[in-house]
């Protein structure tokens, strides 16, 4: 009978958490829907186990949520990035736009959206979610992914719809870290910020 409601005091706790966790995901997902244009800058550093130091790149990205747009530009130490609109993909290098016409462009555009609105609803679906204040961590559910081992979202305390940092590790222990700085929500984009 001790062991029965130690037993069921747990699951309760482990209940009453989840909800609990539920309540922070809905209130963010609520929270970020509001934003339907942005733009940030962002430093992406790649840690790999053969160098000593990361490779660095900088660059810009603009989102518009409505017209399914995102422009993610590296401008150093190359010039690239590429380019969604709605169902189409592009790869930008230098001046030139090259569409990418396969299944696999158009997979990495729909993982791209979910990500940027963070989709809670889409990303539970493969993610085991767990928030920490304002880091949100997600591991998936396959232990077997060959990519991703972890990604952990961290969103600016003052204002929880603003990504600061996005670190993504793979299972090899090597991972990537972007950091967003002068992030603005609901700008208004030129039509020329995604040509």
């Amino acid at each position: 009978m001790k062991y029965c409601l130690s037993l069921l005091l747990c699951l309760l706790l482990t209940l009453s958490w989840a909800q609990k966790e539920d309540v922070v995901l809905q209130n963010y997902a609520k929270q970020i829907s509001t934003v339907q244009t942005l733009q940030s800058s962002f430093v992406e550093e790649k840690h790999l186990s053969l160098l000593s130091q990361p490779l660095q790149s900088t660059g810009t990205l603009a989102f518009d949520k409505s017209k399914q747009k995102l422009r993610w530009q590296y401008q150093k130490p190359f010039e690239n990035g590429f380019l969604i609109e709605k169902e189409k993909v592009y790869r930008l290098q230098g001046l030139t736009k090259k569409p990418v016409d396969s299944a696999m462009g158009r997979l990495f555009m729909a993982e791209m959206l979910v990500w940027l609105t963070l989709d809670f609803d889409s990303l539970q679906k493969n993610y085991s979610i767990t928030v920490t204040g304002s880091e949100i961590t997600f591991v998936p559910y396959h232990k077997e992914h060959k990519v991703v081992k972890k990604i952990t979202v961290w969103l600016d305390s003052k204002d929880p719809r603003v990504v600061t940092q996005v670190k993504m590790e793979e299972p090899s222990g090597d991972f990537i870290l972007w950091k967003f700085t002068n992030t603005q929500l609901n700008p208004s984009l030129a039509d020329e910020v995604f040509q």
